[in-house]
């Protein structure tokens, strides 16, 4: 379809060198024999608003998921490797974008073929020497991806597709100046607490328990937080000052306890935090707060973290609502058993 990206002249000249220098080895896959499901298995992936969802449709959205993840962290190997390692996270990935695929389709939402053709020119991963190189293009779609132009154009178009959806849910997230505050405090702030273990590594029944009976004794007895932690048979432990990037003696990192403490005043108590040592609870004793001054400076990159994080936490809320509302019938963690 978009012809004008596969037509241009270009040198061969050290491709395959540059290629061996920005891509792994790995090749793509097609769906090859994954159809659908094995005689016992379930005849079909699942329902999504009331349609169902054949092992082709998400055979190929295990392609388009995999090629995305490719786009996305095709110049770190670690990640790329640890990624498409992970079932689990494939499937899910690919069970998702069928139904915001879907999403996007009922809701209308277009994607122009300049709009593509911007994506694939603009991507580092097909160019060279800073500029679309159409020869790279359609060598790594060929030997890398394994599938055609027309297919990869149309799952970008899926993908801007979904993106303009994900701007659509977002659009009314906001970010204060209060909580950027809070998160900057947090990055750079530092924090002293009186802190106690509920229980020892993971949590349980009787973790939740034993917190229930500590908030009713600081709640309702009026109890002190270190009175309380007495009550429940353990006791208290104080920090030096720390920072989210540091380690507690007995505790480990404190990043937990400083996301946590950044949105506290002095005196109060916190909910339960999950370390690598156990779950605890602390009273913040004091604060170091970051300069004032930097705050100011670092305000605008701060408030675009915070509101990306907030977007995050929407997105998830949101998409979590879909999956819901619709109907799986597989194991996303070991899909390829429903293949024959």
């Amino acid at each position: 379809m978009l012809k004008i990206l596969r037509h241009k002249n270009v040198s061969r000249i050290a491709l395959w060198a540059i290629l061996i220098l920005i891509l792994p080895s790995f090749v793509m896959w097609g769906a090859g024999n994954m159809g659908k499901s094995g005689e016992k298995g379930p005849t079909f992936v699942g329902k999504i608003n009331g349609a169902k969802v054949s092992f082709e449709d998400f055979s190929k959205s295990l392609t388009s998921t995999r090629c995305q993840i490719i786009l996305n962290y095709f110049n770190n190997s670690n990640i790329l490797d640890e990624l498409l390692k992970n079932r689990q996270l494939l499937g899910k990935v690919a069970w998702d974008r069928l139904i915001m695929s879907r999403e996007a389709k009922r809701l209308k939402i277009k994607v122009l073929d300049t709009e593509v053709i911007a994506y694939v020119r603009s991507h580092p991963m097909f160019s060279r020497g800073g500029a679309f190189d159409s020869g790279m293009y359609a060598y790594i779609l060929r030997n890398n991806l394994g599938i055609d132009a027309r297919t990869f154009e149309e799952m970008v178009r899926e993908n801007l597709a979904m993106q303009k959806l994900n701007e659509m849910q977002t659009k009314d997230v906001k970010a204060t100046d209060e909580e950027t505050l809070a998160f900057y405090k947090a990055d750079n702030g530092k924090f002293k607490v009186s802190y106690a273990f509920i229980s020892a590594g993971e949590p349980t029944a009787e973790t939740l328990e034993k917190y229930k009976r500590f908030i009713e004794l600081t709640e309702k007895d009026k109890k002190s937080f270190e009175e309380a932690v007495a009550a429940i048979g353990s006791k208290t432990q104080e920090t030096p000052l720390f920072s989210k990037s540091d380690s507690i003696d007995g505790v480990g990192e404190a990043l937990g306890l400083a996301a946590q403490a950044a949105g506290m005043k002095i005196g109060d108590i916190s909910q339960p935090v999950r370390t690598k040592n156990g779950v605890i609870v602390f009273k913040l004793l004091s604060t170091q707060d970051a300069d004032a001054g930097n705050f100011e400076k670092e305000k605008a990159e701060y408030s675009k973290k915070v509101l990306n994080l907030k977007k995050n936490i929407h997105l998830e809320a949101w998409i979590k609502g879909l999956e819901d509302a619709n109907t799986l019938n597989i194991d996303l963690g070991d899909y390829e058993k429903y293949y024959r």
